[in-house]
């Protein structure tokens, strides 16, 4: 909850606000390779060859934001005093490595009237893993030094964010869809099992091995073997399914499903968050929340589409 104005979607349509999709590529022998993207929520990149991996190749991202009327921001119908300074930048998580930072534009102009902001950013082979949250954010860049008046409801404090412009999630592929997995060797105990903490809010609490942790027992010949292939892997779809299937539950339980299914105040990279991207990234078919039955039959059958799909690339 914000004590401030902050960025709503009348401002966005006021200030004419703009931006393009991002753009995704890779340096191969020199040349600059574009990366496909698809998906909804949870958007997948590939390369028509398939050799393209984040943890060998990196990713460039690029992307142009604009406001064709930036001056309605400003002032007592804004979110910024008229003296202040306004700012955009791109906030990443990486949460396989728990790593984050901020990205920030190469280049800030006026064109005509138009404010203008161009990204373009460069992870490293190495830098990240898993999957990866872009956030476009408004900040305050720089306080104003005079306040007027009728701005004294106005942030005036650098480096604070004023609205999140869009979201996006990037999943790089990682057939374990998010799961924190462990290996265990334990005779007398079953072939899997999930390990969920007391969680607090769901819609805050990290999906993390903190909060939650399937945990494969090796002990067993079917046991599903992870790599760059998976061995058994219809018995790891029936994992992933039943593990997805227990959480929804839980959080159901706790009284946060429907805040859960539409996307409302969950945090980055909460476990909310994480269902949601899944539900929202089914694309075989919709999740059937109208008994425990299909929506196990459900879930199991987009876990087997995303699971499938990633061994035959």
């Amino acid at each position: 909850m914000y004590f401030y104005p902050t960025m709503t979607d009348e401002l966005k349509e006021t200030s004419g606000y703009t931006a393009s999709e991002y753009s995704y590529s890779y340096l191969s022998d020199g040349y600059d390779k574009k990366l496909q993207a698809k998906g909804k929520a949870a958007i997948k990149l590939s390369e028509e060859t398939d050799s393209w991996r984040v943890e060998n190749d990196g990713v460039r991202v690029r992307r142009t934001v604009k406001f064709e009327y930036p001056e309605t921001l400003y002032g007592k119908d804004g979110i910024a005093c008229k003296k202040a300074k306004l700012g955009i930048c791109i906030r990443w998580v990486n949460p396989f490595l728990t790593q984050m930072g901020t990205i920030l534009p190469i280049n800030e102009f006026i064109d005509e009237s138009t404010k203008v902001y161009e990204f373009d950013y460069l992870f490293k082979p190495g830098t990240i893993q898993g999957n990866l949250t872009l956030s476009l954010q408004i900040y305050l860049k720089k306080a104003a030094d005079e306040v007027n008046e009728d701005e004294l409801h106005l942030l005036n404090e650098e480096g604070v964010t004023v609205g999140t412009l869009d979201e996006v999630k990037l999943d790089f592929g990682n057939s374990y869809m998010d799961f924190p997995i462990r290996e265990v060797s334990q005779k007398n105990q079953p072939l899997w099992w999930l390990e969920m903490s007391d969680w607090v809010d769901p819609t805050k609490d990290l999906f993390s091995e903190e909060n939650l942790c399937v945990y494969l027992n090796t002990s067993y010949e079917s046991c599903p073997k992870l790599g760059d292939s998976i061995k058994h892997v219809d018995v790891l779809i029936d994992i992933i399914a039943t593990a997805y299937m227990m959480l929804f539950m839980r959080v159901d339980e706790m009284g946060y499903l429907e805040q859960t299914r539409n996307d409302v105040n969950l945090e980055p990279e909460s476990i909310s968050k994480i269902l949601f991207y899944f539900k929202d990234g089914c694309g075989e078919e919709d999740l059937d929340f109208t008994s425990a039955e299909r929506l196990h039959k459900t879930i199991w059958v987009n876990v087997a589409d995303m699971l499938l799909r990633g061994e035959e690339s």
